[in-house]
């Protein structure tokens, strides 16, 4: 596959996804986007690939839209939903929720792990929130900038930012649009850990390989779908959908060999069925 503004590589059963356009801090552009949906699905599709790495060339993760295209839009040249075509969604049944420029990462079976290497902001602190797991170079730096830009929030940002960090906090970060460093992006529950930049993507890929090797495929692509489309119901339903995975699970040829493998001492061999 051949890309202009990512690096996409598989190795070890992790798919990593790069922004690649470090000269201009990965600004992001539509093509960028699409380009990154379309790795996405081909790691979906692709049974030896179990986590999807996200992270940015140079010192930047995303410093967010890029500026010509944000020129072009405010002298009305181009409107701002202006997009290279998207690559098709791998499958039909997925709730419309998740079908949004950056919410169907959610609705990917695979974990995707986000490696903030340095500047997050705007457009690319948008689409952080919509990853499973986000680690924090020491380096990096998060904020969504929108509104020091005449702008409001986009792509769903309001509605993952305060399930993320709380209401309180997602309407300070939203209507000051300031600048929050690594440390405070974990004590707010912004990332999940921060570690030196040296050990960023090793931890990453340490994450990404524990997930490989330890867990299922079928029930961390079942445990992902239901954290997601659960916070649309209420409880009642969610027990009752659990009990019909559970029962399903039960009956995978996985369940099987976790048993197997447990009471031989032995790692389990995960199929995905």
């Amino acid at each position: 596959m051949n890309f202009n503004d990512i690096i996409y590589d598989k190795s070890e059963k992790i798919a990593t996804i790069t922004m690649n356009r470090p000269e201009r801090f990965n600004a992001w552009t539509p093509r960028m986007g699409n380009e990154m949906r379309q790795a996405c699905y081909d790691a979906e599709r692709d049974d030896s690939i179990r986590s999807i790495i996200i992270t940015g060339a140079g010192k930047a993760y995303c410093a967010g839209a890029d500026m010509e295209n944000l020129s072009q839009i405010a002298e009305g040249r181009v409107s701002a939903g202006a997009s290279i075509e998207p690559a098709p969604m791998p499958s039909n049944d997925v709730r419309p929720d998740f079908r949004g420029p950056f919410a169907y990462l959610l609705s990917l079976k695979k974990p995707v792990i986000g490696a903030i290497n340095g500047a997050c902001a705007g457009l690319g602190f948008t689409t952080s929130l919509f990853q499973d797991i986000r680690i924090a170079s020491d380096r990096a730096r998060m904020d969504l900038i929108l509104v020091q830009r005449g702008l409001a929030m986009e792509h769903g940002s309001s509605w993952m930012l305060p399930r993320l960090v709380g209401v309180a906090k997602a309407i300070e970060l939203a209507v000051t649009g300031r600048l929050v460093d690594a440390n405070e992006a974990l004590a707010i529950g912004l990332v999940h850990r921060v570690v030196s930049a040296d050990l960023l993507i090793p931890t990453a890929r340490q994450i990404a390989g524990e997930i490989a090797s330890k867990c299922a495929p079928l029930g961390v692509a079942l445990a992902k779908k239901m954290v997601y489309e659960h916070l649309f119901t209420d409880l009642a339903t969610a027990i009752k959908n659990e009990d019909e995975v559970m029962a399903v699970t039960t009956k995978s040829e996985d369940f099987k060999e976790a048993i197997k493998a447990f009471t031989e001492k032995r790692p389990a061999k995960f199929v995905g069925r």
